[in-house]
């Protein structure tokens, strides 16, 4: 497999991976039981969450190359209107006190299945619908999601250690193209809000980013940053953006 967006972005989330697994692999038993900078999660928690997704992922994205895109086995698409995130936290505090002191030997063998199953993917596998709880999406969004994962729950685990802690800088460029999906699940209509509220982005390095978000009562709309006044403007760095 040659260097291509394909096979960079499958690098991006094997490395994620490694690198998590091996900070992981140096921690004493007392860090499982720490607060991660998740809300409500204990360390142990946020991988449980990691570890399981690890072997979902290759099993959904094996489906997918055989040209099945829908629900597995036990799942079901989220209902309009439906979060699901108290159902993912229940799970994620289930599989950690279940697998215990397991959970790495689990976090490592979901990914060296999801990286075997990576490797064999082809140009023509990477446009094929995948299953996602909340609606089909093509094979190249469905990697993308793993890495989002790794990548912010990976500082979720090491923040709650380290207050000091960043985001990883390799995945930023992959991340900041993620936003809008990340927008449109996040927004939820009937805001009380001035109407319109326009909130401005001034990201600078080491992936630049000058955005306006102009947020109605049902509605947003995101624009290049004008000369315009803002109501609110963060200033931060890309890994902050995030």
């Amino acid at each position: 497999m040659g260097t291509n967006p394909m096979s960079e972005l499958i690098e991006l989330v094997n490395s994620e991976a490694s690198r998590l697994g091996e900070f992981l692999s140096q921690l004493d038993e007392a860090s499982w039981s720490r607060d991660s900078a998740c809300e409500g999660w204990k360390v142990g928690d946020v991988l449980g969450h990691l570890a399981s997704g690890g072997a979902t992922w290759a099993n959904s994205i094996t489906r997918a190359i055989n040209g099945d895109a829908g629900p597995p086995e036990g799942g079901a698409f989220l209902q309009p209107g439906e979060r699901g995130s108290s159902t993912i936290a229940q799970a994620a505090i289930a599989i950690n006190q279940e697998m215990g002191t397991k959970l790495l030997e689990t976090f490592s063998e979901g990914y060296d299945r999801l990286r075997q199953v990576m490797a064999g993917l082809t140009a023509e596998d990477w446009d094929k619908p995948c299953f996602h709880r909340r609606g089909p999406m093509p094979v190249r969004d469905y990697v993308g999601v793993r890495l989002q994962e790794l990548t912010v729950h990976g500082w979720d685990i090491r923040s709650g250690l380290d207050e000091t802690a960043e985001l990883s800088k390799e995945p930023l460029a992959d991340l900041v193209g993620r936003v809008p999906r990340w927008l449109t699940n996040a927004f939820r209509p009937g805001l009380d809000l001035p109407a319109p509220t326009r909130y401005r982005f001034q990201v600078t390095s080491p992936v630049p980013v000058a955005e306006d978000i102009l947020v109605n009562r049902d509605s947003y709309q995101v624009e290049p940053s004008g000369s315009g006044q803002a109501d609110v403007t963060f200033g931060c760095d890309t890994g902050n953006y995030i």
